[in-house]
């Protein structure tokens, strides 16, 4: 397994595509910070961009896994390695590390970026240093569930054009449901009704009603489930959870436990029923 593995690792790093996410995602996270650095005065807050890359890592592990795996089939490098004895368990699960590592790596360099702007301009963080650890520990999770998802579809369709799009398609799909999600439990419970104003255009009475667009009971759990259960939906509430005074909500301190538990199982469930479907896969 480790020569596998070893060897697998290798023909990934030796994949240009891998180096060109790795310094667009270092080149995004220098542009960010600098944009953020711009605007201040003196210093600047790291953490409102330590996490905004998470939501292109569904679409670039898509890519880059597509095109990795695909390569092995149209390369002969599966069937070979099935030929000199290698199991399919072993097969896909070199894979899907390697994949993972990739991802992970992609998302490190942009927080790379961001750092070594931050270090030039006076960039801190002013979020407690374990939130931060735990919250770049769920953001790789997150790299991570991606990569095991983009895998199972890979892995199982040896046609690599036709893969990358529907690789693409599903990211696409995962973050605009991810989003909308987001935007539905985001939705304010009262919303303030401007009643009467002055000759200033003041308002001079304002009373609360109840939003009609607010969600609540089983359909608002059923959401939070869905929205934690997402990669995508992790993803936009952690670039989401700060801002230039740290954390946006006290509650995020303790949701990148919630977050990496559903990452686990995801990325488990997702991997057992990809091992289960190429053990029965033909391999021409």
């Amino acid at each position: 397994m480790s020569r596998l593995l070893v060897s697998t690792f290798i023909r990934m790093l030796k994949k240009v595509i891998f180096w060109f996410f790795v310094l667009c995602m270092f080149a995004y996270g220098v542009y960010t910070a600098l944009n953020i650095a711009s605007e201040a005065r003196i210093g600047f807050v790291l953490d409102r961009c330590l996490f905004e890359c998470l939501q292109l890592m569904g679409l670039i592990s898509a890519i880059f896994t597509s095109l990795f795996i695909g390569s092995e089939y149209s390369d002969g490098t599966i069937r070979n390695k099935i030929i000199v004895g290698h199991s399919r368990i072993r097969i896909y699960l070199a894979n899907l590390i390697v994949c993972a590592i990739a991802s992970v790596l992609i998302s490190l360099s942009y927080t790379v970026g961001v750092f070594v702007i931050g270090n030039m301009n006076g960039g801190e963080l002013i979020t407690e240093t374990a939130t931060i650890f735990l919250c770049m520990i769920s953001s790789l999770m997150i790299s991570i569930t991606f990569a095991s998802i983009m895998t199972l579809l890979a892995i199982l369709n040896t046609n690599k054009a036709g893969n990358v799009v529907v690789s693409m398609i599903l990211a696409l799909v995962l973050l605009v449901s991810g989003s909308f999600i987001h935007q539905k439990l985001g939705e304010p419970k009262l919303y303030d009704n401007y009643v009467t104003v002055n000759e200033m255009g003041i308002p001079t009475q304002v009373e609360q009603l109840p939003n009609p667009q607010y969600i609540e009971g089983t359909p608002r759990i059923v959401l939070e489930v869905l929205s934690d259960l997402l990669p995508s939906g992790q993803a936009i509430q952690l670039a989401d959870a700060f801002d230039t005074e740290g954390m946006t909500d006290e509650s995020i301190a303790k949701a990148p436990y919630r977050w990496m538990g559903y990452s686990l199982l995801v990325t488990f469930l997702t991997s057992v029923l990809g091992i289960a479907l190429f053990q029965k896969k033909e391999i021409r």
